[in-house]
């Protein structure tokens, strides 16, 4: 069941919007002092390590199970809804946020027009307005903590998007991944931006297999990882 209690809300006195090198924008939030996104490019980090580095490595599945750490501003969210589409393969995705956005602020940010995609932008407005709703090929639910997702569920992706180890290492350590490893289907992947050698040695001790691989434009390197068959 879905957490329906009222979160907080984000707004113009914690965030303000950042140009990046491709064009698009993220948000930068005064509260951490991190951006939501790199600055090399918002879309394009997206599209590259949670997209191709992720949801591509999973695409031989009839149903693709997503949960994403740190929704956010619910680029990666939109992006996996744009996937679904394409291939007209059933995406569930769940999203974990604690600190959700104003709307205002997400209209701001137009990914659905940069992305080419306008008649789709009440998708992603639904997805900061709404804590669960279903189309065509593609289920979203937004949760506020670990404790509300559904129980035995197996996710074949895990976009791992939390601020920084530096902003927030609590959510970086050998508990979290053992965590997210118990709860990665067999054959799954979890991807995240961040290449610290720390980071890559507590998920291997959870059982992942980790390659750091090439990163979005602008950072040399990103963690890849796989749950053994």
């Amino acid at each position: 069941m879905i957490n329906e209690s009222v979160s907080p809300l984000l707004g113009r006195e914690e965030l303000f919007a950042v140009p990046t090198s491709d064009g698009s924008f993220t948000l930068y939030n005064k509260l951490f002092k991190a951006t939501y996104h790199s600055l090399y490019g918002a879309v394009s980090e997206s599209k590259h390590t949670y997209r191709q580095k992720c949801l591509d490595t999973q695409l031989h599945k009839a149903r693709i199970c997503i949960l994403e750490f740190g929704f956010g501003t619910g680029l990666n969210a939109f992006l996996a809804f744009l996937f679904s589409q394409k291939h007209q393969l059933q995406v569930d995705y769940f999203g974990l946020e604690c600190l959700p956005i104003e709307v205002s602020i997400i209209n701001d940010l137009d990914y659905p027009g940069y992305l080419a995609f306008p008649d789709q932008k009440d998708i992603l407005i639904k997805m900061h307005e709404t804590r669960a709703f279903n189309t065509e090929y593609f289920t979203f639910q937004r949760h506020d903590s670990w404790n509300s997702l559904p129980d035995k569920v197996d996710f074949d992706c895990i976009f791992f998007d939390a601020f920084a180890p530096e902003v927030q290492p609590e959510l970086w350590g050998q508990d979290m991944f053992d965590r997210l490893y118990r709860a990665t289907a067999s054959g799954g992947c979890l991807v995240t931006y961040c290449a610290k050698g720390d980071v890559r040695r507590n998920m291997e001790h959870s059982g992942y297999l980790v390659s750091r691989i090439p990163g979005a434009p602008g950072k040399r390197q990103m963690l890849q990882a796989f749950k053994p068959q």
